[in-house]
């Protein structure tokens, strides 16, 4: 990894992102059309009791740390959503492959996050409020290099060893496994933790999409049967 492909992973701004904010506002027609893909989305959940709380924006583009990469991550904030996990992960997965949604040409992710989840992000803000409920803070961050870039190197062995596997298992365990760090890397260090910057350099080189697609593709084999039987 060079210099230049760490500073695209990771780069610090001055200002929030000019083509979703204004003076530390989120632009009202940005707030109105997330707000309808945020209703659109809880329609597809098909949930006959929603308990949504809050619907919230957060990530790199709720900060001052976003780049040609970044998402908006809008987040239904729902009471009990940890009940009902699976489903809505399913639901959430199902929803972003179907609809290719974008604001300014920035893709649009979708989640369900539970209520009661301490979420961790440079900044977190209300739609449905219309404002801050973690402001972020403009403090340039100090990344070493040479620490991502060999978090990175493990991150990358340990796909790549996944992907020789043949083992659905052990593909799953592998991509729970690096999830499970950078979830710890955010709550430790947020943004620009080490472990945080490996796997969005992963995620931008595409490793992290081929060993899901690899693992669909195991879990498929497994519940196929290719053999015909004559009776």
């Amino acid at each position: 990894m060079r210099l230049q492909e760490l500073a695209q992973v990771a780069p610090y701004h001055d200002t929030l992102n000019p083509s979703l904010w204004d003076n530390g506002q989120l632009i009202t027609e940005v707030r109105y059309k997330l707000l309808m893909i945020a209703r659109h989305f809880a329609n597809f959940l098909k949930v006959s009791k929603l308990n949504l709380k809050d619907i919230t924006i957060s990530g790199s583009n709720a900060g001052y740390g976003y780049s040609e990469f970044s998402d908006i991550d809008l987040h239904l904030v729902v009471e009990g959503a940890a009940d009902q996990a699976e489903l809505f992960t399913a639901k959430k997965n199902q929803y972003n492959f179907t609809y290719d949604l974008k604001i300014a040409g920035i893709p649009v992710e979708l989640y369900v996050q539970d209520a009661a989840q301490t979420h961790h992000s440079a900044g977190i803000y209300s739609l449905l409020n219309d404002q801050w409920l973690s402001k972020p803070k403009h403090n340039a961050p100090v990344v070493s290099e040479r620490e991502v870039r060999s978090k990175a190197r493990s991150y990358a062995g340990q796909i790549n060893q996944a992907l020789r596997s043949n083992n659905l298992a052990k593909c799953e365990e592998t991509m729970e496994h690096i999830y499970r760090l950078r979830k710890a890397g955010l709550e430790a260090s947020g943004e620009f933790s080490v472990e945080n910057l490996a796997f969005k350099l992963l995620r931008d080189r595409g490793q992290i999409n081929k060993l899901r697609k690899y693992i669909d593709k195991l879990q498929s084999a497994e519940l196929s049967l290719e053999d015909q039987y004559e009776g």
